[in-house]
């Protein structure tokens, strides 16, 4: 079979395997718990969906039960007629108000570990797993997006590397890993459907340049379904509108005096204009075209992620050494010297 032929088959055979409404295992999205001065926790949303299988099952078997790190969590979610699951509202039973996030006590009873945290949900015997990040209420925050970012483009680079082909962006491993080196928290944003969620994950995690993988972070993928996803995606052209509220979600994490975002990366003018909407400086935002050259304020630079991580140490300086910098310091200084035609 030639590659057009495979490529075809596969793409008919992934959109099988990550559709909500054929696979019943659904998915559920990275989750980011942020430390705050006082020491209490908050936390993104719990989007957690298991597709059509619940139409099935008696009331008692729509429960799903929570663990991280292997221990159980104490609490539970339960199945909606969609197959999402939601926390209902503990002193609101009876009218069965719903939230997607925890308290800081019930948080802080799950023992987290700084960093990466593993999360299992289960419902009659079927499972999906997601990731939690704990994070200090100073982190630094630098954004990617996926497809077209981390991949050379958005619709081959979901597929190519189920052919075996490897569609990312050269150099992208390293750089990224040099950001981390530094101090900062890689967030990785998709606008593909929370049944995605985990092969988007596979891939990005074991993506090798050289020898090098990208560093370990949330992967945020939309909470909506396949087919609502690709709609926004495709027909609407809107995935900003995901994006945006995704990001002010992440912000309103952290104390509102301080903006967690540093940089952007992405390689569309809607991924530039959803950093705009959370206060990442104009000069901070990266976009790549497919040939991985640098597009800022409009002009082609030939400046590409391994020239950027060339000088990664004066572009994204070690924490250390810029704790007493605010926010947004230097950013004209970074522009010219280093994206002068």
């Amino acid at each position: 079979m030639n590659t057009v032929g495979r490529i075809g088959s596969y793409i008919g055979r992934g959109v099988r395997s990550v559709s909500g409404t054929l696979n019943p295992f659904g998915g559920a999205v990275d989750i980011i718990v942020v430390k705050q001065p006082d020491g209490s926790l908050k936390s993104s949303p719990w989007y957690v969906r298991f597709g059509k299988f619940q139409e099935v099952l008696k009331a008692k078997e729509k429960v799903v039960n929570v663990s991280v790190n292997g221990v159980e969590a104490g609490f539970c979610m339960n199945l909606d007629n969609r197959g999402q699951a939601y926390f209902l509202r503990e002193l609101d039973m009876v009218d069965g108000d719903s939230l997607t996030t925890r308290t800081s006590e019930q948080l802080a009873a799950l023992n987290l570990k700084e960093g990466k945290n593993v999360v299992v949900f289960t419902c009659a015997k079927r499972q999906v797993d997601a990731c939690i990040y704990l994070w200090r209420w100073d982190t630094n925050i630098v954004v990617s997006d996926v497809d077209g970012t981390i991949t050379r483009s958005d619709v081959l680079g979901q597929f190519m590397p189920l052919v075996g082909v490897d569609w990312s962006q050269s150099g992208v491993a390293h750089l990224f890993s040099a950001i981390k080196e530094n101090g900062y928290q890689l967030l990785f944003q998709s606008a593909r459907a929370i049944s995605q969620a985990y092969l988007t994950r596979q891939f990005l995690f074991n993506l090798m340049q050289d020898g090098k993988g990208l560093p370990e972070g949330p992967v945020l993928t939309s909470p909506d379904g396949l087919f609502r996803s690709l709609f926004r995606e495709v027909v609407t052209r809107s995935p900003h509108e995901f994006k945006i509220t995704c990001l002010q979600d992440v912000k309103a994490l952290f104390p509102s005096d301080r903006n967690p975002f540093y940089a952007g990366f992405g390689n569309r003018d809607t991924d530039k204009l959803s950093y705009l909407k959370v206060g990442i400086p104009e000069g901070k935002i990266f976009t790549i075209d497919p040939k991985g050259q640098i597009l800022m304020n409009h002009h082609i630079d030939t400046k590409s992620y391994t020239y950027i991580h060339g000088c990664v140490d004066d572009m994204f300086p070690p924490l250390s050494s810029r704790e007493q910098i605010c926010y947004g310091q230097s950013v004209t200084i970074t522009k010219r010297r280093y994206f002068r035609r």
